[in-house]
């Protein structure tokens, strides 16, 4: 079977590169960029997981289930580990060779690669795409460097560590014209969307609020134990290299120890060199919803007030807060309250009645018990975004990889959804109570700004950049 690459066949492509090197270890690549690929619909999509971990079983899971997805590859700097997940009725195996494993049973044989570099998967010009489900800390430095290869990225949530992360996403997405789906799959899922066109097609009248309930407590979460004794870095990434390629652009802790507490499987959200807190880790969900019912995913607020938390840094190894409230504004006047003491999930109140939706409920007034999305939306309301052939998260990513199309939540959306949470943490970082901002230029005005301006742009340690 051949797939074109710029008018040469796979196999005359491979052939006519086969003489050059790729030297992983120093990011060198024959091609600054390289075009990219979209397949023929005879032709199978060639995808490779970066990040063995819970979400990254999660997508692999869905996408081998697609018959025009063949996984070609795993990475990850860890070999393999067990008890790995969200709970321990529900924790698997982790790790490249683990996850291997997975594919060559689905596939009945033994083809599926299994990479410690994710460099190796972004200069291979026979992958067509990525899925990236790294810690937080990786996603940006990974996307781009795939993307300049003219590779599709599905990016897991939340697809930044800051504003200056996202904000390179987005041009190098629309510089290159790669299909990029962001792993906010609330957007695929009916209840969200039927909400999200009752606020704004008006059916609760005048709605100027929504309580936004995320969820709260200093890590680790999921019953992981708090274990907070450096030490040398466990055996299942093999060697100091491979723990050294887990931190990447992350800031070391002094002896390069690894802290169970903030390293340890699903811990790393809560320490700000690897992730975000629970106001990034959820807030990238409902507050894309709540973007979404707006209508200014491509926006956002003008500022965060009346921010209140237990305090940034006041634990520190797990340093972001553990409960939190706030407010974001925006033009209209809307004012969205995001609490961890409110019900996981969004309550959007208006002068007809309230609308609760969280994952798998949609609580609604009497007036609207009976409404079908089918036929009781007028052909002059707004419809929003529904995927293809009741075609989940992943395969609607698919799907804009072979249509060339706009699909669910691309980069600039879930950008943007970030970036409400972002301006929130560095409100927080300041132990500030209130910050203005400007959608439009991306940067905070007003009293502060300066200070909150010099937090925007991401640090990278160890020599990482963007590529």
């Amino acid at each position: 079977m051949k797939k074109s690459y710029s008018g040469f066949s796979r196999r005359e492509f491979l052939a006519g590169i086969g003489a050059f090197p790729f030297v992983f270890g120093g990011c060198a690549s024959l091609f600054d960029t390289a075009p990219v690929r979209r397949p023929l619909p005879s032709e199978r999509v060639t995808l490779a997981i970066i990040g063995c971990g819970t979400m990254g079983r999660g997508n692999m899971e869905a996408f081998l289930q697609d018959p025009r997805v063949q996984v070609v590859a795993v990475c990850d700097p860890v070999t393999e580990l067990k008890d790995y997940g969200y709970s321990p009725q529900h924790r698997g195996w982790g790790g490249r060779i683990a996850f291997k494993r997975m594919v060559d049973a689905h596939y009945k044989n033994n083809s599926c690669r299994a990479c410690v570099d994710y460099r190796e998967i972004a200069d291979d010009p026979t992958i067509d795409a990525v899925v990236v489900t790294t810690p937080d800390h990786w996603h940006a430095l990974i996307a781009i460097a795939c993307m300049k290869k003219g590779k599709h990225v599905y990016c897991q949530k939340p697809m930044s560590l800051g504003v200056s992360e996202g904000q390179e996403m987005v041009r190098i997405a629309k510089k290159m014209g790669v299909t990029f789906q962001v792993g906010s799959q609330q957007r695929s899922a009916s209840e969200f969307r039927v909400a999200a066109e009752w606020i704004r097609n008006g059916y609760l009248g005048s709605c100027t609020s929504c309580e936004v309930g995320l969820p709260g407590g200093r890590g680790p979460y999921w019953g992981y134990p708090a274990d907070r004794t450096p030490r040398t870095a466990p055996d299942y990434f093999g060697s100091e290299e491979m723990w050294n390629l887990w931190q990447g652009p992350a800031e070391h802790h002094a002896g390069n120890v690894f802290i169970p507490a903030i390293h340890g499987p699903m811990c790393w959200r809560s320490n700000s060199r690897t992730g975000g807190g629970m106001i990034t880790d959820w807030g990238a969900h409902h507050i894309d919803i709540l973007h979404w019912a707006l209508g200014v995913e491509r926006g956002g607020p003008v500022g965060v007030e009346n921010f209140k938390s237990d305090g940034f840094g006041t634990d520190p190894l797990l340093d972001w807060a553990g409960s939190y409230s706030f407010d974001l504004v925006y033009a209209n006047g809307f004012r969205a309250h995001v609490s961890n003491r409110y019900a996981n999930g969004l309550r959007f109140k208006g002068e007809k009645g309230e609308v609760f939706v969280c994952r798998g409920r949609l609580d609604r007034p009497e007036f609207l018990k009976k409404w079908n999305e089918k036929k009781d939306l007028g052909p002059n309301e707004q419809r929003l975004y529904r995927p293809s052939n009741g075609h989940n998260h992943e395969s609607d990513f698919i799907d804009g990889i072979y249509e060339n199309r706009l699909i669910a939540t691309d980069c600039e959306i879930g950008h943007r959804s970030i970036s409400a949470c972002h301006i929130a943490n560095i409100c927080e970082r300041l132990g500030l109570s209130a910050l203005a901002w400007n959608p439009d230029l991306e940067r905070f005005t007003g009293a502060n700004a300066e200070a909150a301006n010099s937090l925007l742009e991401v640090k990278h340690a160890n020599g990482w950049k963007l590529a």
